[in-house]
């Protein structure tokens, strides 16, 4: 096969085994990228079906704006709408709450609404659950209590990193389960420099390394002057992160958490595009 892209990029490929076709049967989209103000409903999964894109993570950040999982009718249309167009619901992405909010009762019931947010993920057929858990001690309670009161579900707990992912791994050590793991955002990392180590080549791959077995879900994005940019607008270096993921054995969802940069409509059209476009750059060593 030909090899595209400079010398360096071939060079650092060695060993990639991805085709294109391994990448589209993984590649999802989450509805970050959408705004915030504007309910997630049929309009937009036909707008990422017609993309090319099968795959989606409804995210609940902006809750109850974009996503409420206590709003029946609204889970109902996006279940309906993804059985229309063949779109699979492969994760949530829980609402911000304090997981670690240091007053008891408080935590109690975040502890309730994350429970009952996660059956909702569960029912509209996704297999992880994203949340930003801080890695201290009351985040281990809470993540406990929700395993707990999960316990039966075929849901996933994640733990969304920060600025260090060993903090994290060692998070997701503590807390021992095999329904609970790391979600790596490649935007969120951070060297002692300050840097991003994914726009390294050097550090890029080792750094995705560091999540081992404990990685169940992905937030890809490029990244510039800052993050969320949609694939091939920036600096990350995607080949050292794929040969990376097949270095730990990941065969979870390739999911992009891209953010609008000049529309919606770009930003579906450049992840939609990104397993050819990947393959184009940094070809395949096909053994």
């Amino acid at each position: 096969m030909e090899m595209h892209g400079d010398p360096a990029s071939r060079e650092a490929a060695t060993g990639l085994r991805m085709t294109a076709e391994d990448i589209r049967a993984r590649l999802g989209f989450s509805t970050i990228a959408m705004p915030g103000e504007e309910p997630v409903g049929a309009r937009q999964i036909a707008m990422i079906r017609e993309a090319g894109i099968e795959r989606v993570e409804i995210c609940g950040l902006h809750a109850p704006t974009h996503y409420d999982y206590h709003d029946r009718t609204q889970v109902w249309e996006i279940m309906s709408e993804c059985r229309a167009q063949g779109v699979s619901v492969v994760a949530v992405h829980g609402p911000g709450i304090p997981y670690d909010c240091a007053y008891e009762q408080v935590r109690r019931a975040v502890v309730k609404e994350a429970v009952a947010a996660a059956r909702v993920a569960e029912e509209m057929g996704a297999s992880i659950f994203v949340a930003h858990f801080n890695a201290n001690g009351l985040s281990q309670k809470t993540v406990h209590e929700m395993l707990e009161q999960l316990d039966g579900s075929s849901i996933r707990l994640t733990v969304e990193n920060g600025s260090d992912l060993r903090d994290f791994a060692a998070f997701v050590d503590r807390i021992g389960s095999d329904r609970f793991g790391i979600v790596a955002d490649i935007g969120h990392t951070r060297d002692e420099d300050r840097i991003n180590p994914f726009i390294k080549k050097e550090r890029a791959r080792q750094t995705m390394a560091l999540c081992g077995h404990r990685l169940l879900h992905l937030h890809l994005h490029d990244f510039l002057d800052a993050d969320h940019y949609p694939p091939f607008d920036g600096n990350v270096q995607w080949d050292q992160i794929f040969l990376a993921l097949q270095d730990i054995g990941y065969t979870g969802e390739i999911m992009f958490e891209a953010i609008a940069r000049t529309s919606l409509q770009d930003t579906l059209k450049k992840t939609a595009a990104f397993p050819e476009e990947f393959v184009r750059r940094y070809g395949l060593d096909v053994e």
